[in-house]
C-alpha cells in the first residue's frame, strides 16, 4: 500500500496534469471579422493603393488617389472616387479583400505572399487577391476548392495572431 506521501504526490500531479489538459483545450478567444492590415508595410498602403470597390462594383483594378483615402484596420484605403470611398466606409468589410490583403493561394498554402494588385478575383462578391498571373492561373483550376482551404488556414492564423 503507498504511503500518505506517495498518495498525495499522486494526487497533486493528477492534478496538475488534469488543469495542463483543461487549460490546453481552451478555444482563444477572437472575433468573426477577419484580420485586414497593409499588405505592402512600407508605405501601409493597402492593395499598393487600389481602390478595393473598383474591383467589386466595376471588376477593374483601378488605382487610387491620396485625395480619396481613409483609414481602416491599421492601413490607409485608397480610392477613385468619393463616391468609393463613402461606399467603403459605409460598409467596409463588404468590400475589403479575403485573407487581409495577402494573395489568396498564399492563404490557402498558410502563407502570407505580396500581392500585384491587377491580378484579382471576384468569387461569390467577395475580393481574392493574386501574386502573380501564373498564381491566379493555378487557383482558377480549382477555386471553390482554395477558397475553402484558405478560409481554414487564415482562420487558424487569426487564433495563432489573436489568443
Amino acid at each position: 500500500m503507498p504511503s500518505l506521501s506517495t498518495l498525495a504526490r499522486l494526487v497533486l500531479l493528477a492534478v496538475i496534469l488534469g488543469t495542463g489538459i483543461a487549460v490546453s483545450k481552451q478555444e482563444p478567444v477572437v472575433s468573426d471579422e477577419p484580420l485586414y492590415r497593409a499588405v505592402n508595410s512600407r508605405d501601409g498602403l493597402v492593395i499598393h493603393g487600389y481602390d478595393t470597390v473598383a474591383y467589386l462594383d466595376d471588376y477593374e483594378a483601378v488605382p487610387g488617389s491620396p485625395e480619396f483615402s481613409a483609414e481602416w484596420r491599421g492601413g490607409e484605403w485608397r480610392f477613385a472616387s468619393p463616391r468609393n470611398r463613402a461606399r467603403f466606409l459605409a460598409n467596409p468589410l463588404a468590400y475589403a479583400p479575403q485573407y487581409g490583403g495577402f494573395g489568396a493561394y498564399g492563404a490557402a498554402i498558410g502563407k502570407a505572399h505580396d500581392i500585384d494588385p491587377t491580378v484579382f478575383d471576384v468569387v461569390d462578391g467577395k475580393l481574392y487577391l493574386h501574386s502573380n498571373d501564373r498564381v491566379q492561373e493555378l487557383w482558377n483550376r480549382n477555386p471553390q476548392g482554395y477558397i475553402a482551404e484558405a478560409d481554414e488556414a487564415w482562420h487558424h492564423r487569426a487564433r495563432a495572431v489573436n489568443p
